[in-house]
């Protein structure tokens, strides 16, 4: 169970601003869902999300330090690994809200 909290502080601490971008794009789109309900907003926003997603990686690897992963990597985490559970983090409350979203419809 501690191994778990590890890996989940150690993600937070390697994509907060990622995921922190990410939640404020989620918010965004929910609001405008929450105001004009469309089948095709939803896919739309998951549309954007993935160009959106794509720009936040660029600026992530661009002004993040090159020799910070080695610390990821010493402590046993790969960056594919911790890449994917950054965004599946961020889409997985996309899907969340948006699924909210249906059930209050």
């Amino acid at each position: 169970m501690a191994k778990i909290w590890r890996n989940i502080g150690l993600v937070w601490m390697y994509g907060k601003w990622i995921i922190l971008a990410g939640g404020l794009f989620n918010l965004t789109c929910t609001a405008f869902q929450a105001e004009a309900f469309s089948y095709t907003g939803l896919v739309a926003a998951f549309i954007l999300k993935t160009l959106f997603t794509a720009v936040v990686l660029y600026l992530h690897r661009k002004f993040s330090d090159r020799d910070a992963i080695f610390f990821y990597i010493n402590l046993g985490l790969s960056r594919k690994r911790l890449m994917a559970a950054t965004l599946s983090i961020d889409f997985g409350f996309l899907l969340l809200l948006e699924m909210l979203i249906v059930l209050c419809r």
